[in-house]
């Protein structure tokens, strides 16, 4: 799993914009622009790969929250940094994945 973010406010807060999420064998499970409620300032293209055009008609962070959900039940989440996407992604969420990551396994706390 992977998300990338873009900057509301001042330029430094940081809201979802995409997440991708793969397999062990690469196919991909989910791959979705998310549509920030807040007024984009920085898109940080040259790191997110986010354009305007991308999230102009995507579908809202509680639609994304459903379907990553749907996705990751079940499954065990590998990837760098979850700590950081699973506060955006996991946030109003009553499941827990079980996650690995650099640091080992360990299962989110909420």
């Amino acid at each position: 799993m992977d998300c990338e973010m873009v900057g509301i406010g001042n330029g430094v807060e940081s809201v979802l914009a995409r997440v991708s999420i793969v397999n062990r064998h690469g196919h991909v499970l989910l791959d979705t622009f998310v549509r920030p409620v807040e007024r984009v300032v920085d898109f940080r293209t040259h790191v997110s790969g986010v354009r305007p055009k991308d999230i102009r008609n995507a579908p809202t962070l509680p639609e994304v929250q459903k379907m990553v959900a749907d996705v990751l039940t079940g499954r065990i989440l590998v990837g760098h940094a979850l700590q950081n996407d699973m506060q955006v992604k996991c946030k109003n969420q009553t499941h827990k994945p079980k996650m690995a990551s650099g640091a080992g396994r360990e299962e989110l706390s909420q």
